[in-house]
């Protein structure tokens, strides 16, 4: 992992089509920042960040409204279980 990469976690893996998607919070210039970005695997099997996706300031505001808005896509598409499933396995530990 880089120096400056402060977190990283795989949000989708597709290997038949060669990328993934990742969330990475790194330091650049003396500012957090926040990916979500997709990678590409290079013909050496590399996984190479690409182009596509955004790098958000990581301020709590808009973590606040990043975790907000998850929350509320999942609790209408999956409904209580989900958001119980993830409290009880990430928040009481």
């Amino acid at each position: 992992m880089d120096s400056n990469i402060l977190y990283e976690r795989l949000i989708e893996e597709n290997i038949e089509k060669g990328f993934q998607v990742r969330l990475v919070v790194s330091d650049f210039k003396e500012v957090t920042y926040l990916h979500i970005r997709k990678y590409f695997l290079t013909y050496e099997g590399e996984w190479q960040a690409s182009r596509e996706g955004i790098s958000i300031p990581a301020s709590i505001e808009n973590i606040y409204q990043l975790l907000y808005s998850l929350l509320d896509i999942c609790s209408k598409a999956e409904g209580q279980e989900v958001i119980k499933f993830f409290y009880d396995n990430i928040v009481k530990k």
